[in-house]
């Protein structure tokens, strides 16, 4: 294969392998497998489950356990008003910004008013609740593979396997 012919395959597995692996998409194939060994670990309490094909192993898909975790407020300084915070005409700020200018005025400006506990014009104390979450696992797991093992249980079905995620026969 010439370069642009592997670059266009590889754009094709890459284009629907990133849908198909996305976390927060429940009907893609990540999706299915995790709300499947979700199932699992609610029925068996197991966290970590070993990846087959054809019998051999290649993998572990697991989740991770996170403790309970009471409900919390937290709170920060966000920039509510970028048009105010750019006129604002503190000397302090200026001689400050000066020296930081660049693509991050947002950014600069909340950590400046973190070092120095003045905010700006058009910044602002934002609070947010975040809710109590349970004891459990996080809602996805995580897969480990190994891409020779993979391909040696694949064997000569590897090319038909591909050409199967890209709608081929």
């Amino acid at each position: 294969m010439t370069d642009i012919e592997k670059l266009a395959l590889m754009q094709a597995l890459y284009t629907e392998i990133g849908y198909q692996v996305k976390n927060c998409d429940p009907d893609n194939l990540r999706g299915n497998v995790n709300a499947y060994y979700r199932e699992q670990y609610e029925r068996t309490g197991a966290t970590g489950f070993e990846v087959r094909i054809g019998g051999q192993k290649v993998g572990t898909y697991g989740f991770s356990k996170v403790r309970a975790q009471p409900a919390r407020t937290e709170t920060s300084i966000v920039v509510a008003d970028v048009d105010a915070l750019r006129a604002d005409d503190s000397d302090e700020f200026n001689e400050w910004l000066d020296r930081w200018i660049g693509s991050h005025l947002e950014e600069l400006a909340v950590q400046y008013a973190q070092e120095t506990g003045d905010l700006l014009d058009g910044m602002a104390v934002v609070t947010r609740e975040i809710p109590a979450t349970p004891a459990g696992i996080r809602p996805n797991g995580t897969l480990r593979v190994d891409g020779a093992k993979v391909a040696e249980a694949l064997g000569a079905n590897l090319g038909a396997a591909v050409a199967g995620l890209l709608g081929g026969a």
